[in-house]
């Protein structure tokens, strides 16, 4: 007999994540990772149809296996849809695009009341960039707004997903009504606005029906699973971010963080990284001896800028840079470097978020560099706030969306995470941090023209 399920879909870059809920018990009875049949385009853009073929066969296996009724999404922010004649491509956030300034220009003034910053991360910028150049033209609306109207025919999103496309007034909580204008684009063309765990429409595959809900994004959703474990979570994946739920909005901090809404009360607050697992895979490849290196107190500095920076610089004009180096410098220093450049940009993040507010369940830390054992020793000596890894943590975005789906059928449940260990901050590189943290912003300014008002997060 099949069981009745809600199921969280987390529609990744690199592949497709799911979590299926038992909805009388709240049991997890499946997790699984499908990879996609890859179409790139180009880094970062790939057709639409590979994630639509790949949904469509997914769900037609889980209406086999499982009686579902409510199946949420969650999916990467920064997503932009291009109708080309060929078919419509999503630009990613990882897709390359060259910096304007007569696009940033245009942009000054609308950011304000949005939560993001001027950056070509956000899908704003290229929706800009199509506007000012006229060379291509954009939807206004991403992914995962394209998923929910290839399901159910009803075009909406979540408010975290329109938030990190840059075009909401978070504060109103509604569409930016004057950038919209000055796009080009309507009103009613835009998306449904509608909470994380409310109904979207129905939708019918292999002839079952089921309830379709928004889900909120990926970073966001993967801090709603952990929330019962801690409001603040981290993640160290190709990117890194650091995270919270709160009340009160701090994108106008000094640290520069973002914000999105995630329903009528509460915000998602963050900063986040180009350079984290990227980075680390680079170093691999280019021989470094990262995964067998003993990383001690001093030495080189490495700035791991190699897409950019994020938080809190917002430029994609810094490149990874080495500092401090010397004859006597060899190869084992420089991979100790680097594994201690992308712990301190981490910290920097979390120690942002612990600044902001009280966290007496410390940072929630998830992500494949936490097998990195000497990073997490890195960031262990330099962050002011215990971290908390648990024993699973491959699916907490799917995770949060399966809660989300839940919810929509007025279900409420609550995942149980095991710990792994929660690591208590030993202060071991706090003086090397705080030396990486003020060199960071001379050798932005000094080196490479990008100057930042925000402070360091200590």
């Amino acid at each position: 007999m099949r069981k009745e399920v809600s199921v969280g879909l987390d529609v990744g870059t690199s592949a497709a994540k799911y979590t299926v809920l038992e909805l009388a018990t709240g049991n997890v009875l499946a997790q699984r990772r499908v990879e996609y049949s890859r179409q790139d385009t180009a880094v970062g853009v790939v057709p639409m149809g590979m994630y639509t073929e790949a949904l469509e066969q997914l769900l037609g296996d889980l209406v086999q296996e499982f009686m579902v009724r409510s199946v949420a999404l969650t999916t990467a922010w920064y997503s932009a849809i291009a109708p080309t004649a060929g078919g419509d491509l999503v630009y990613q956030w990882n897709s390359i695009w060259e910096r304007n300034q007569d696009v940033e220009n245009e942009l000054k003034g609308y950011l304000d009341v949005s939560g993001c910053h001027i950056d070509i991360l956000f899908p704003v910028y290229k929706l800009m960039t199509a506007h000012v150049l006229r060379t291509m033209t954009f939807k206004p609306y991403g992914m995962k707004e394209y998923l929910m109207e290839w399901l159910t025919g009803q075009r909406a999103t979540d408010f975290s997903t329109a938030s990190a496309s840059g075009l909401l007034d978070i504060r109103k909580r509604d569409w930016n009504q004057s950038l919209l204008g000055k796009l080009g684009y309507r009103r009613e063309e835009m998306p449904r606005l509608l909470r994380h765990n409310v109904a979207v429409g129905q939708a019918k595959v292999k002839g079952e029906s089921f309830m379709v809900v928004p889900g909120l994004g990926d970073g966001g959703s993967a801090s709603y699973a952990c929330k019962a474990v801690s409001e603040v979570a981290a993640n160290i994946g190709s990117t890194m971010a650091a995270r919270e739920l709160s009340p009160v909005i701090r994108h106008s901090s000094p640290d520069r963080t973002w914000t999105f809404v995630v329903d009528e009360s509460r915000y998602v607050n963050g900063g986040i990284s180009s350079n984290g697992g990227s980075v680390l895979d680079w170093a691999r490849k280019a021989k470094w001896a990262i995964d067998e290196v003993k990383v001690t107190r001093g030495g080189e500095r490495f700035y791991p800028w190699l897409h950019g920076e994020r938080t809190p610089f917002w430029s994609a004009d810094l490149r990874g840079t080495f500092a401090g180096i010397d004859v006597h410098t060899d190869m084992t220093t420089l991979s100790a470097a680097i594994v201690k450049g992308v712990g301190f940009t981490l910290s920097r993040m979390i120690n942002a978020m612990a600044h902001a507010r009280s966290c007496p369940s410390g940072v929630v830390v998830a992500g494949g560099g936490v097998r990195l054992s000497e990073m997490l020793r890195v960031v262990q000596g330099s962050v002011t706030v215990p971290l908390t890894i648990l024993k699973s943590f491959d699916y907490l975005a799917s995770d949060g969306a399966a809660l989300s789906a839940a919810e929509a059928l007025g279900v409420p449940l609550e995942l149980h995470h095991d710990i792994e260990t929660v690591l208590e901050p030993n202060d071991a590189f706090q003086d090397d941090y705080e030396a990486w943290i003020s060199e960071a912003g001379s050798v932005a300014s000094g080196v490479y023209k990008v100057v930042t008002a925000g402070r360091a997060a200590r």
